[in-house]
């Protein structure tokens, strides 16, 4: 991978320093180009960062992410730029709860690659059965005008307990909407490979910790630095290439070995190149942090718990926060954030250990454009890194990587915005 080219020097302009633009950026640096990064925000990590937060006084992440082992791009990412240490193995099991009749259960992947354990009647979730299970398998194979209830029972005890949370915390999209490719493709790479595949991992020095700041300090040791208050406002084409962009009140015109990388959220894309089709919809996420004045454990002891039949989905303990996920919220994006909160807090309230306590200090961030619509509908209008211009290409969670639209994707959209640098530079000049 990533072999220096004997060719005049590349010069790549990346705009964007979310995590696909910095993947990019790292593995453009990998193949010996020069790099040129620009964000127009004054900080990096886009929708996936951490920041202090005046209220709470202390660090809070903009969103939870749970990373796991069969993420593949993420790890040969923080390997390459000397941080494969910054994230936490938690227990390899994931704790639910109903709060309709308090019933809890763990799903629990088996110590071999062969999902054995659903022979397993205590192994399984409450209410489901064997067949359940057998459509795992076969969802990675789906047509991509598919959707999970082309394949499962949306009555059923296991579609509530099972594809319904997993729809919402990896699609971001209603389950009776979501892609079953989509889903399909992210079983087939960690649950259903392993227990090491499905190994959850979190943050606990936050996401910026983790994923930003060591690719900023990797970049920054290769003599890149990133220009931040940056904003692209136009691309001009000539032909075949871009030949200039407007960046701030600077035009910069395109050498003949310069290549450009949008790594832009879909509708930035469309401004700047129209003819680029994009996808259309989006689903927004909120998340609420609470700080209580003491130590609030999960049942347990248990790092984070999915929530059925409630508002939150997800709570995690962070340290001395508890903080909600509540994805697919288009119900919610638009109420108080102190309603939000109140209901939030019942609902943590009835299954901490601890007697109850007042509703605590708390944050409430609502991403109304969190991810694309991850339905057969948007899914297919996802472009590919490369774009019909030879020194234009994209990235973002939101390109067609073949992945939901996750860090992952991101992670990995950066790689192949790389890739196809080098292989456009390798087709002129063989």
């Amino acid at each position: 991978m990533g072999k220096k080219l004997n060719t005049p020097l590349t010069r790549v302009h990346i705009f964007g320093a979310g995590l696909a633009g910095l993947s990019a950026a790292v593995y453009c640096l990998q193949r010996g180009f020069e790099i040129r990064v620009y964000e127009a925000a004054n900080h990096a990590g886009g929708r996936c960062r951490s920041f202090r937060d005046s209220i709470l006084d202390c660090l809070i992440d903009n969103g939870n992410h749970l990373i796991l082992g069969g993420n593949r791009g993420i790890f040969d990412y923080l390997r390459l730029i000397g941080a494969d240490r910054g994230l936490q193995a938690v227990p390899n099991a994931f704790p639910f709860i109903d709060l309709k009749n308090a019933e809890r259960w763990t799903l629990q992947p088996g110590n071999v690659k062969l999902p054995f354990w659903i022979f397993l009647p205590h192994r399984r979730i409450p209410g489901t059965h064997i067949k359940d299970y057998l459509v795992l398998k076969k969802l990675a194979a789906a047509s991509p005008d598919s959707t999970l209830t082309n394949h499962v029972d949306p009555n059923s005890t296991m579609f509530k307990r099972f594809w319904e949370p997993l729809s919402n915390a990896v699609l971001n999209t209603d389950a009776r909407e979501g892609s079953a490719r989509l889903l399909g493709k992210m079983l087939e790479l960690t649950l259903l490979r392993g227990p090491a595949f499905a190994q959850p991992f979190l943050t606990p020095k936050g996401l910026s910790a983790a994923l930003v700041d060591p690719a900023i300090k990797y970049l920054a040791e290769h003599k890149c630095s990133i220009t931040f208050g940056a904003r692209v406002r136009s691309i001009s084409f000539s032909g075949s290439q871009v030949e200039n962009y407007i960046v701030g009140n600077e035009v910069v015109t395109c050498r003949k070995n310069d290549h450009i990388i949008l790594a832009l959220p879909p509708n930035e894309v469309a401004a700047l190149v129209p003819e680029v089709t994009i996808p259309t919809k989006y689903h927004p996420i909120v998340n609420i942090h609470f700080k209580p004045n003491r130590l609030c454990l999960l049942p347990n002891d248990v790092p984070f718990i999915g929530i059925i039949n409630g508002m939150c989905q997800w709570v995690f303990r962070k340290n001395n926060l508890l903080s909600v996920t509540i994805s697919n919220a288009k119900d919610l994006v638009e109420q108080e954030a102190n309603i939000l909160a109140s209901q939030a807090w019942q609902e943590i309230a009835t299954i901490i250990p601890e007697k109850v306590i007042p509703l605590p200090p708390y944050r409430v961030l609502k991403e109304r454009r969190a991810t694309i619509s991850q339905t057969p509908a948007q899914d297919i209008l996802r472009p590919n890194s490369y774009t019909k211009w030879e020194n234009l290409h994209l990235a973002g969670d939101w390109i067609n990587t073949g992945l939901p639209a996750t860090i992952e994707s991101a992670v990995q959209s950066g790689q192949n915005a790389a890739e196809t640098v080098e292989k456009s530079q390798i087709k002129k000049f063989p």
